[in-house]
């Protein structure tokens, strides 16, 4: 979310334009960035279900290399776009022409196949008393991000409705995405190392 940021815009986006001659770069970072985190929430949600070789074997199909090919799709059409040849403090509020539309579809597409893959892994782990709460939150946050790529695609395709209003929807629900997935991480790492310092009982 930093890296989306207008204060990032600001600061990186300007150096890096200086090195690139690429305005908002940081922003097709960030983005690349998501896929990587969502893809990474998947493979943590499928591996509690799945053996092993099953895991590697259905990953690599249907998460790996969906988002390896997204990301270079993504800035091709971002080089193509307006998005690299106009400086915007907010990413999300700059008006679309037809290469970042085709941009936004394909980044929020992506995302919203990743946490919807996701979320079904984890509506099966929610029924285990030990993951419910975890995996609810988790549930809540794919939510949210699932929202913020449904609202980006459809004021992407509908140009009148572009605009601050728009732009701040999926600000809200991308952070509380954002904010979701960092808590409830945190959560679940702090709950495995508090298994891990559990006394040790000798008989």
């Amino acid at each position: 979310m930093l890296l989306m940021s207008p204060l990032c815009s600001h600061t990186l986006g300007v150096t890096l334009h200086k090195i690139t001659g690429e305005w908002n770069l940081q922003n097709y970072v960030g983005h690349d960035c998501y896929i990587v985190a969502a893809s990474a929430i998947v493979y943590n949600a499928v591996g509690r279900l799945e053996e092993d070789d099953r895991l590697q074997a259905s990953f690599k199909q249907y998460v790996e290399r969906p988002a390896t090919l997204c990301i270079p799709l993504l800035l091709a059409a971002f080089t193509l776009s307006r998005g690299s040849k106009t400086y915007a403090s907010d990413f999300f509020a700059l008006r679309t022409d037809f290469w970042l539309t085709v941009y936004w579809v394909l980044l929020c597409s992506t995302l919203g196949y990743l946490l919807v893959f996701g979320s079904r892994a984890l509506l099966v782990l929610r029924k285990d008393p030990r993951s419910r709460n975890i995996a609810n939150a988790y549930l809540l946050a794919s939510a949210s991000g699932i929202s913020a790529c449904a609202v980006r695609i459809f004021t992407a395709l509908a140009p009148p409705l572009q605009g601050p209003v728009a732009a701040g929807l999926v600000w809200l629900f991308a952070c509380l995405c954002g904010a979701g997935f960092a808590l409830t991480s945190a959560e679940s790492w702090r709950q495995k190392l508090r298994w891990f310092q559990r006394p040790v009982v000798h008989h």
